[in-house]
């Protein structure tokens, strides 16, 4: 059993150049090479608002005005992430999302999950997909992943 409740709610805190128009991009999801979690933070956790702050202070691009007092971020639910299910050529893969708690750097960090067989998945990899038959590559799983966190975040404004 994870540590984190389904009711809570995690933050991805968001580059300017990951919203565009009020919508956020799938780029504020993409994995970067070699990972294989997607960064969040935990608000429920009381060090949430001086980790974010010692994030932002340090990430200038990070900031969402001029007086850089403000930062934009995606509020997910976790029992929305854990119920995803990924589709591939009309078939419901035995893809996970989780999300667990990362807090060796900060004590409100967690991350986002997404595992094959039980294991961790990243660019690159190719999965093979027993239903299928055949190799897929996991870069069309995790795109699948980007857009379903997409269509469930909420943005909001914050003040640091």
């Amino acid at each position: 059993m994870s540590e984190i409740s389904n009711t809570e709610s995690v933050a991805r805190v968001l580059r300017n150049a990951w919203v565009i128009d009020g919508n956020i991009q799938h780029t504020a999801f993409l994995l970067r090479r070699g990972e294989t979690y997607i960064s969040v933070n935990r608000p429920a956790i009381p060090s949430y608002d001086s980790d974010v702050k010692g994030f932002v202070t340090s990430h200038p691009d990070f900031y969402a005005d001029q007086r850089h007092d403000k930062y934009i971020r995606a509020m997910l639910n976790v029992g929305e992430i854990r119920a995803m299910r990924i589709d591939y050529a009309g078939i419901t893969l035995n893809v996970n999302v989780e999300v667990e708690p990362r807090d060796i750097f900060t004590k409100s960090h967690a991350g986002i999950f997404t595992r094959h067989q039980n294991k961790n998945i990243k660019n690159g990899d190719t999965l093979y997909i027993k239903s299928l038959d055949t190799d897929v590559s996991a870069d069309e799983i995790l795109l699948e992943v980007r857009s379903n966190l997409v269509d469930i975040s909420a943005l909001e404004s914050c003040n640091l």
